[in-house]
């Protein structure tokens, strides 16, 4: 069992996304934490969850751990950044995201629901968490604010999502969480 199953774990699963994406999503999150207040998340932060699954005994994460590699034989996912949303969308926002739209991707939906299932059986959670929105939390509010509109510039870039990562987050308070890799998995 790797040495980041710490007892007092909080685990998730997430996509990560290229290196030259979460510096320029890093970018624009600094930008909106000066325009608007709360905290950026740090670009080594930036990822799209798939499944949060919080503290998970460590023998469960091992089972984990092992069904991983098998439930993520998915192909690389082709995906446009598609702009920007505040969550929830009416109101004082708690958190503003990148939006992604996945190309190609028909099934995507069926292969999350398909891990999320994987995954709650691994560590033995009855409920699984249908909903899907593919984004990438870019800042995070202290206390909900409302936001008289932010810039987000237009772009149609075009990436792929290769991997995905079993991440155990560490917390201090008055720091950002360190996100420490588990397990790191290819897609495709």
């Amino acid at each position: 069992m790797p040495d980041a199953v710490r007892p007092n774990n909080r685990l998730f699963v997430a996509l990560d996304l290229p290196d030259d994406l979460r510096q320029a999503l890093g970018t624009r999150g600094r930008a909106l934490e000066r325009a608007h207040g709360g905290r950026a998340v740090p670009a080594a932060n930036l990822h799209v969850t798939l499944d949060f699954l919080g503290r998970v005994p460590p023998e469960r994460a091992e089972e984990l751990i092992e069904a991983l590699p098998g439930a993520l034989r998915w192909p690389a996912l082709r995906v446009r950044l598609a702009g920007a949303a505040q969550r929830p969308a009416r109101g004082p926002a708690r958190l503003v995201a990148a939006e992604l739209e996945a190309l190609d991707a028909g099934d995507l939906p069926q292969r999350v629901d398909g891990l999320r299932r994987l995954v709650a059986d691994a560590i033995g959670r009855e409920e699984v968490d249908a909903r899907h929105w593919l984004h990438v939390t870019v800042l995070r509010m202290g206390q909900p604010t409302r936001l008289a509109g932010f810039e987000w510039p237009g772009d149609e870039r075009v990436f792929d999502i290769s991997r995905a990562t079993l991440y155990d987050s560490h917390i201090a308070p008055g720091r950002a969480p360190r996100y420490e890799p588990v397990v790191r998995v290819p897609l495709g």
